[in-house]
């Protein structure tokens, strides 16, 4: 367009009046992009923000304000709560192997291998998730008779590993031939250019993709309540035909599923981070980078202590076998905590959970902590929980979580409840402040940072 043609005039004039209405201070400015600058991140962390604040807050406000209908859901479904996570969490781990070994099938060129892999795929994808765990539970008991929880994790392993090989396969095209080729040029075989060189990138990756994944198995797992096992929903069921309240039960129910897919959405978001490679930044870590490593830690030692005491459970009971009158497993769990932080934080001064969203804890002279830097940070989190088990083992029994007895308990369990939440929020709050030390780091003197 000519300069000072009638055109531009008019586009000039439209510029200026715009920007005379927003920032009259502000000159002209015309700013081209690829696309809509919508403030997609931060809407969403603020609707998070406002849905998990909500949550929690509606939670127990109902469970205090209606004792006998919300409360007694809430007492009711706790051990429903557990089994939901424990079945979520295991068959997450079985699904992204079976998706790992079916993607690299896929992407395989031996006709054989690609065509069981594109088989099962296609097979798995087309047959509804309900359909598979009926179909593994009942008519496979003619020949193979497995128990319900096995069933519900083969099946939704076997259902969601198709759709995770579908996610692993695109990422791995999603590489570049050029890293293929230029691994292959330095000497690498083809499983090696795989596992050095296409694979960690593909890995950043699927991430999203298979975060999401993990949501939906999380909400999908609901359907497990049909093969008779006592998780969340079916827990949730079984009270409302007993009361017949409803109305009062799903509502908690739905809640809580809300509570806990909100809070690993959130992880899965600074997880995605953490594996990021752009836009990363040394720095301190904020409150809820840190938050999130824990329960990524959680949901890791959480796997180990299954695990373990599965083993254990081959020679004796650890839930009944008492040392010191404390259960084996209560020891056996302690013994993995502190064996798990000690060993990754001197090594790597990172757990996996740090590892994933991209922190890491540091001494004074930014090195690895040493042995006495780790006690020191691990002892208010140990003296948290010994305050815990004195409180079962003292005031356990005359503690009712059905009746909620707080009169027949002593002043002194009183005072140990204010100490654990006090001790609580302080930990919470003082870990806030993006520049902050938490109570343990200040102790230990070491700080937790964002590594790029």
């Amino acid at each position: 367009m000519p300069k000072g043609a009638p055109g531009e005039q008019t586009a000039n004039l439209e510029i200026a009046k715009i920007t005379s209405q927003l920032h009259p201070d502000r000159p002209a400015c015309v700013v081209v992009t690829d696309g809509a600058q919508i403030p997609r991140e931060r809407s969403v962390s603020v609707a998070w923000w406002v849905a998990i604040i909500a949550t929690v807050i509606l939670i127990p406000t109902l469970a205090i304000a209606f004792p006998d209908s919300y409360r007694r859901i809430l007492i009711y479904v706790r051990d429903g709560i557990q089994t939901t996570f424990e079945i979520t969490v295991i068959s997450i781990g079985a699904a992204l192997l079976v998706g790992l070994l079916a993607g690299l099938g896929r992407t395989s060129k031996n006709p054989v291998i690609n065509g069981i892999a594109t088989l099962y795929v296609e097979v798995v994808r087309g047959i509804p998730l309900l359909a598979q765990l009926f179909w593994i539970y009942y008519a496979l008991a003619r020949f193979l008779v497995l128990g319900p929880r096995v069933s519900a994790i083969i099946g939704l392993a076997v259902c969601y590993g198709a759709y995770i090989g579908e996610i692993f396969r695109a990422g791995i095209q999603s590489i570049s031939k050029g890293q293929w080729e230029a691994a292959r040029s330095l000497g690498m075989s083809g499983g090696q250019a795989m596992r050095h060189v296409i694979l960690p990138q593909a890995v950043r990756v699927v991430l999203p993709p298979v975060g999401n994944e993990f949501i939906a198995l999380l909400k999908d797992s609901s359907l497990v309540s049909v093969l008779a096992i006592s998780d969340l929903l079916r827990r949730g069921r079984e009270y409302a035909s007993r009361t017949f309240q409803y109305f009062e039960t799903y509502t908690m129910v739905a809640l809580l599923y809300l509570l806990l897919t909100l809070v690993f959405s959130r992880v899965v978001f600074y997880i995605e981070r953490g594996m990021s490679i752009e836009g990363k930044e040394e720095g301190p870590a904020v409150f809820m980078h840190r938050l999130a490593a824990h329960i990524a830690d959680f949901i890791l030692l959480y796997v180990i202590w299954i695990a373990t005491n599965g083993l254990l459970g081959l020679a004796f009971d650890p839930l009944s076998t008492a040392v010191a009158g404390i259960p084996l497993a209560a020891w056996t769990a302690l013994a993995i905590f502190l064996v798990y932080f000690v060993v990754f934080w001197m090594q790597t001064g990172q757990t996996p959970g740090q590892m994933a969203v991209g922190i890491r804890v540091i001494g004074p002279d930014e090195q690895k902590p040493s042995f006495v830097r780790v006690i020191l940070r691990l002892l208010p989190l140990l003296l948290t929980v010994l305050s815990v088990v004195t409180w079962l083992l003292v005031w356990g029994a005359p503690m009712a979580l059905e009746t909620m007895a707080l009169a027949d308990v002593s002043w002194a369990a009183h005072l140990l409840l204010v100490v654990f939440a006090v001790g609580v929020v302080s930990a919470l709050s003082c870990q806030w402040d993006r520049y902050g030390q938490g109570w343990h780091d200040k102790l230990a003197g070491t700080y937790v940072i964002q590594v790029s």
